[in-house]
């Protein structure tokens, strides 16, 4: 395989182009001249990367390995749509790419989306893989997960790119715990403009990839390989407690939880993490990385983990409002967070479950009504999702949430099984 020397504007360049049948993978590749004889390092993006995300990691591992950055279709920011391409198809096509380039055998290192393709490769062609880095992975069976998924698909199909992007965003970044990620306004707004204003093959992708994951049934292996899998410790787009169950898996991981940080966490926290995942490329020590708590998998315990406090209005009743059947029903906020809320009906209503999508939670503190999914249902008590539809609308919940003084706050633990996305 032929390898450029590295700099911002190269990584900038038009990707390489190689064909596997009518598939068609982007690339770059970079080393040093001394490097080139150790083993390459392969990177897979998540949802809205493109190889330039990827600028801090590849600056410090350039100077150890070889460096892959690789596009599969319909991946990062290769056009070529592929809706008939299952998850388990993309470990396979890693591998034919890996015969076309001559390379043995790879480091693989997979974020969010990326890292469910880097774990089917790694289980299904263990001899090809030296080392597996993930960050960001679940066995995605969560349903408040897959509602989530869905209604963003839902959004996209109606043209709906405000709303669309504001669920990408919230869902992305842990809105409840900003003070502890100092992700900045502007931050989220160039996020907010960036999904916005995906162009119709963009958004064509993002369709395409989101299904393919509410199609993927799970893992039904795991790799055998040494792995790291790291994640934010406020991720609650695939939980601290996710990651970890991935790891218990695996025949040789260990698990990473980066201080201060979500699902962005390469991003937010980009020392800690590039340094973790070098590291651990080069078999170095990663229990002394500030910002980093190494665990071994069995031993970390979810329990310990709470990702958003839980909060009760002392004002009581709210309205809960269905645009389906035009009705309003009078509730009582039992609790309620940034990511969902408890309510309890006072009459009780049956026809309300998790078929109602137009549910509008009307909070006249805010000036605004939010979108809320019912999740589970207990005779009067309703649990239920609240998914952002409007940026300004999602920070005025925040203020009322931080800042309203008619609130008790319960901060008493609780398990991330019982916990909102």
């Amino acid at each position: 395989m032929q390898f450029s020397s590295f700099s911002a504007s190269e990584l900038r360049a038009s990707p390489k182009i190689q064909m596997l049948g009518r598939y068609k993978v982007e690339y770059q590749a970079f080393s040093l001249p001394e490097n080139q004889h150790k083993t390459p390092v392969v990177f897979l993006g998540g949802a809205f990367q493109s190889f330039n995300s990827f600028r801090s990691e590849v600056e410090l591992v350039y100077t150890t390995h070889p460096v892959i950055l690789a596009d599969f279709p319909s991946q990062g920011s290769n056009d070529q749509l592929a809706p008939e391409l299952d998850m388990e198809d993309y470990g396979d096509l890693i591998n034919q790419f890996l015969d076309v380039m001559a390379l043995d055998k790879i480091m693989l290192l997979g974020i969010s989306y990326g890292s469910a393709m880097a774990t089917l490769f790694a289980a299904k062609y263990p001899q090809r893989i030296e080392r597996l880095l993930l960050s960001g992975i679940t066995c995605f069976r969560r349903e408040s997960l897959i509602t989530l998924l869905e209604d963003s698909l839902a959004l996209l199909a109606d043209g709906n790119m405000q709303a669309f992007a504001t669920t990408a965003v919230c869902n992305l970044i842990n809105h409840n715990r900003l003070a502890k990620t100092e992700v900045s306004p502007t931050y989220r707004k160039v996020m907010y403009r960036q999904i916005a204003r995906l162009n119709d093959n963009e958004q064509a992708r993002y369709a395409q990839n989101t299904e393919r994951l509410l199609r993927f049934p799970g893992f039904d292996a795991f790799p055998q390989c040494p792995t790291l899998i790291a994640t934010g410790e406020f991720d609650n787009f695939t939980l601290p407690a996710e990651n970890a169950a991935v790891a218990r898996q695996c025949r040789a991981a260990t698990f990473a939880v980066i201080h201060n940080a979500d699902h962005l966490a390469q991003f937010e926290r980009k020392e800690a993490a590039s340094t973790l995942f070098h590291n651990y490329m080069c078999n170095d020590t990663i229990t002394d990385i500030d910002g980093v708590s190494v665990y071994n998998p069995l031993s970390f315990d979810p329990a310990e983990q709470r990702l958003q406090s839980r909060l009760r209005p002392l004002e009581q009743p709210y309205d809960l409002f269905d645009e389906q059947s035009g009705k309003s029903h009078t509730v009582r906020i039992q609790n309620i967070n940034f990511a969902g809320c408890e309510l309890e009906l006072v009459n009780a209503d049956l026809a309300l479950n998790d078929s109602c999508h137009g549910l509008y939670l009307k909070l006249p503190e805010t000036g605004n009504e939010y979108h809320v999914r019912i999740m589970e249902r207990d005779k009067r008590l309703l649990r239920c999702l609240i998914i952002q539809r409007d940026l300004k609308a999602a920070d005025q919940l925040l203020s009322y949430l931080n800042e309203h003084l008619l609130m008790i706050r319960d901060d008493a633990p609780a398990t991330n099984e019982g916990q909102l996305a």
